[in-house]
């Protein structure tokens, strides 16, 4: 699931949204310093990781995010 990073055009703030991008064209979040929801977004990065890592080899704690 891609995550977005938002910048807030009324105050400048940005935040990271982890969401679908058909959530995103849906409904632009609103900016959580100010409420505005004249935001531009910007791909940022993927969020990975299922928990248990699944094949009982995964180094560094068993998977997900340490």
């Amino acid at each position: 699931m891609p995550l977005y990073e938002f910048s807030c055009r009324k105050c400048g703030h940005s935040f990271e949204e982890l969401t679908t991008l058909a959530e995103v064209e849906k409904k632009k979040p609103a900016c959580p310093a100010c409420g505005s929801r004249a935001t531009e977004r910007g791909l940022s990065g993927f969020a990975t990781g299922s928990g248990s890592g699944g094949s009982g080899s995964a180094p560094c704690g068993g998977g997900g995010f340490t």
